[in-house]
């Protein structure tokens, strides 16, 4: 992993500001970052997740084919750093960056399923938070919707169902 965040953080440094493919290497940059984050809870790592896509997003503007992908990446990271500091700001901005993304994903995509994960799991934070019944039940909506889409034998399947489930006891 550390030799390919150099790798990657070199690719990045022949990138330069205006280059075609500027945003490509930002987020393969922001996606090695992620995984180390993921294995070492590294807020420097998780700072800069929030940093190269929030880049990769101006390069990548409405009706690029990768808008989707960067919407996310960077979604990821605000959700990540709102976990570790109840940050409304960067809740709300998750939300709305997952709801473009959705957007972008519609019936049929290979993504959608985890598109609606996500935009699930951000409207649940937000209702943890305000008690806003209409936020958990679109959250409730989207992880059935998710869950439908996701095949039986998909890793992320299980997941989905439990955060499904959790919801639904939030309901009584």
């Amino acid at each position: 992993l550390t030799t390919c965040i150099r790798l990657r953080t070199e690719a990045l440094e022949l990138h330069p500001a205006g280059h075609p493919s500027r945003a490509s290497a930002l987020e393969n940059l922001a996606r090695a970052l992620k995984t180390r984050h993921a294995l070492s809870g590294s807020s420097d790592d998780l700072t800069t997740c929030v940093l190269l896509p929030s880049e990769a997003v101006v390069l990548r503007p409405t009706g690029h084919p990768g808008r989707a992908s960067a919407l996310e990446d960077l979604a990821w990271a605000l959700g990540e750093r709102y976990k570790r500091s109840s940050s409304l700001d960067d809740l709300t901005t998750c939300i709305q960056l997952r709801t473009e993304a959705l957007e972008l994903r519609p019936t049929g995509h290979p993504d959608r399923a985890s598109a609606l994960e996500g935009l699930a799991w951000a409207l649940d934070c937000r209702y943890d938070l305000s008690r806003s019944l209409p936020d958990l039940e679109r959250s409730i909506q989207l992880y059935t919707e998710g869950l439908a889409l996701y095949p039986h034998d998909h890793p992320d399947r299980d997941n989905c169902r439990r955060s499904l489930d959790r919801a639904h006891r939030k309901q009584s």
